[in-house]
């Protein structure tokens, strides 16, 4: 592979205990009652928009206040170990890395920037591009174009089906992000456990 594309939350940070957290606050606030342990399941296998749908709440007041649950959080997102030595590897190689994720893409640059990480992409795809969310391959082929990418030495990584979507739809590519072993049967074109196991995709 010469061109990966990142998922973030829950594929290079390790930021769903806070989300989860957050969600949660999210339906205690609308008096939904719901079990934590399906809520997580809901998030890793579809999004957050799936749990709004879900309990009858509007998307977008959902996302104001998950995003300010979120802000109000002090405990600091951190990368999961060996991402760092991971994306230097790629680097490298010559490899290109970007960003897709559905978190503003300027709170990913301050999280990157903490712990001297946003040198190894040339560009995050945040919402704030106004591209159709995950699995809809629009942003990806955004990327793609620009960068002009073989499709066959281009992937998508990320934790969650609908990233595994997305890159099967853009016809890249996918690779999926299992270090939970909490969904079974993804269609992905390669599975790895941890940031070291993924420089295998170098060879790939």
């Amino acid at each position: 592979m010469k061109n990966f594309i990142w998922d973030f939350d829950g594929t290079l940070y390790d930021t769903y205990p806070m989300i989860l957290q957050a969600v949660m606050k999210v339906l205690q606030k609308n008096e939904v009652t719901a079990d934590e342990r399906e809520v997580y399941k809901m998030l890793k296998e579809f999004s957050s928009k799936k749990v709004a749908d879900t309990y009858g709440i509007d998307f977008v007041s959902f996302t104001q206040d998950l995003h300010g649950f979120e802000a109000a959080d002090k405990r600091e997102p951190c990368p999961f170990a060996g991402v760092k030595e991971m994306l230097a590897a790629i680097q490298a190689s010559g490899a290109r890395q970007f960003i897709m994720t559905h978190r503003w893409g300027e709170d990913t640059k301050k999280m990157l920037e903490k712990h001297d990480l946003l040198v190894y992409f040339e560009e995050i795809v945040g919402p704030e591009m106004n591209f159709a969310r995950k699995p809809d391959p629009e942003a990806i082929l955004y990327l793609v174009n620009k960068y002009q990418m073989v499709p066959e030495e281009s992937v998508m990584i990320g934790d969650r089906i609908m990233d595994v979507l997305a890159g099967n739809r853009a016809g890249i590519r996918s690779c999926f992000f299992d270090n939970e072993g909490l969904l079974s049967d993804v269609n992905a074109d390669f599975v790895y456990h941890s940031p070291q196991e993924m420089t295998q995709l170098l060879k790939k």
